[in-house]
C-alpha cells in the first residue's frame, strides 16, 4: 500500500510541476489548448495571474515529491494532496454548473484529480498514520 502511495504522490507532484511550468512559460497557448480561445490584448496581464497559478502548482508539487519518498514522515502532505484533489473536483464541477466553463474544457482535469483523490484514499496508511500521532 505504501508503495502505491509513494508512486501516486510522486506522479501527482511531477504533473503539478509540469502544469505549473506550462502556466508560466506558455500561458496563451495553454488558454487556447483548454478552449478559452485567443486572449485579447486588453487581457494580456492575465499572463501574470497564470504565472502566479503556475507557482502555486510548482511549490506544492515539489513537496509532494518529497512526501512521496517517505509518506509516513510527511503524512500532512498526503492529507494536503487528498484535500487538494477533492477541492479541485468540487471547484471544477461547480464551475461547470455555473456555466463558467464546459466539461470539454476542464473534464480531463476533473477526472485526473478524481482518480488521484481515490488513489490517495485507497493507499492512505490508515493504521500506520493513526499510530504516528
Amino acid at each position: 500500500m505504501i508503495r502505491g502511495l509513494k508512486v501516486a504522490l510522486i506522479l501527482f507532484g511531477v504533473i503539478s510541476i509540469l502544469s505549473g511550468l506550462a502556466h508560466i512559460i506558455a500561458p496563451y497557448q495553454l488558454a487556447s489548448m483548454i478552449g478559452f480561445g485567443e486572449i485579447p490584448d486588453v487581457c494580456r496581464p492575465i499572463a501574470y495571474v497564470m504565472a502566479m497559478v503556475g507557482i502555486s502548482f510548482i511549490a506544492p508539487g515539489v513537496w509532494l515529491i518529497v512526501a512521496g519518498r517517505d509518506p509516513l514522515r510527511h503524512i500532512t502532505w498526503v492529507k494536503f494532496a487528498i484535500l487538494w484533489c477533492i477541492l479541485a473536483v468540487v471547484a471544477g464541477l461547480y464551475s461547470i454548473i455555473q456555466g463558467v466553463v464546459s466539461f470539454n474544457q476542464v473534464g480531463m482535469v476533473i477526472i485526473l484529480d478524481g482518480v488521484f483523490a481515490a488513489a490517495f484514499l485507497v493507499f492512505y496508511p490508515w493504521r500506520a498514520a493513526r499510530g504516528s500521532r
